[in-house]
């Protein structure tokens, strides 16, 4: 046997090392998944992004009426209005990075089966659309800004309705449990009837 023969022992520990390598990696995949889906679907989350599209909505009508207002007076060139209006463009940008990266959280956490959802697809589609007009719109038409307000409040319903959807969930869990208790109260009323009656 030469120095350079590969011993069988030592191919079989290779191959275990790399399966417990990739088990590894799975698993805590499937742990960094889980704690994202948890975060994702919760109701701190849900108020986070109402406040954050709230906020952007503001910002865009700011600008929008900053630009209307300097000009319909003549002070658009005023000192003030070229930095805050830039100042609201790049709020409104990072509030597009924000909700961008929501929505990739939202698909690391659900998978694919995010756009099982029609509403989940527009909101994406609102996602996109709204970061891409974000980042390439400057100065060019308020109509386009004026767009991006009425995708942002779409996201505001979007997100009341998943407001609306987790409080009948509540709703039906609390009445499920109610009506496990009354069961049980009435077979313990019972037995206690059937005891009084031996007695």
């Amino acid at each position: 046997m030469s120095d350079n023969t590969p011993l069988i022992g030592q191919d079989a520990d290779d191959e275990n090392q790399q399966r417990g390598f990739a088990e590894k990696w799975q698993t805590s995949y499937q742990q960094a998944q889980s704690a994202t889906a948890k975060f994702i679907h919760s109701r701190a989350k849900h108020w986070i992004i109402l406040v954050l599209i709230i906020l952007d909505v503001a910002g865009i009508l700011s600008d929008i009426f900053i630009a209307l207002i300097t000009c319909e007076i003549g002070i658009e060139h005023d000192e003030w209005v070229a930095p805050t209006r830039n100042s609201l463009t790049i709020f409104s940008l990072s509030l597009s990075c924000v909700f961008l990266v929501e929505l990739f959280l939202s698909v690391f956490a659900d998978g694919l089966g995010y756009f099982s959802s029609w509403l989940h697809c527009f909101d994406a589609f609102v996602i996109v659309v709204g970061f891409a007009i974000d980042l390439f719109e400057h100065n060019t038409a308020e109509e386009i800004a004026s767009l991006i307000v009425i995708l942002r409040l779409w996201r505001f319903v979007e997100i009341v309705d998943e407001f609306s959807v987790e409080a009948s969930e509540q709703t039906e869990e609390q009445t499920e449990d109610l009506r496990k208790q009354i069961q049980d109260l009435q077979t313990r009323n019972a037995d206690l009837e059937a005891q009084l009656s031996r007695s």
